[in-house]
């Protein structure tokens, strides 16, 4: 099944829009979310480093807004999705 994945398009200051997607996964007794640079469609970009630490959560939900938050308080403006995706 695929692990949720969270795409979010961030500013800061009069910068061009960077994207960065952020992955939350199940590990053996805690959810983990951790965030990369990505491409407007979610792809990663090659060598892309991890722009956030590692956070961890009891429930999915807590651990990506614990990224979501350090991703607010860091970039002016942190809005979900990127480019129109077809589904």
């Amino acid at each position: 099944s695929a692990m949720p994945f969270h795409l979010y398009r961030v500013v800061s200051g009069g910068t061009a829009p960077r994207w960065f997607g952020v992955r939350v996964e199940y590990d053996e007794d805690r959810w983990v979310s951790t965030c990369r640079e990505v491409d407007a469609n979610g792809d990663e970009k090659p060598g892309a480093a991890a722009v956030a630490p590692t956070f961890y959560g009891v429930t999915a939900e807590q651990a990506h807004r614990r990224m979501l938050d350090v991703l607010e308080n860091t970039y002016d403006e942190v809005t979900p999705g990127g480019a129109e995706v077809a589904t």
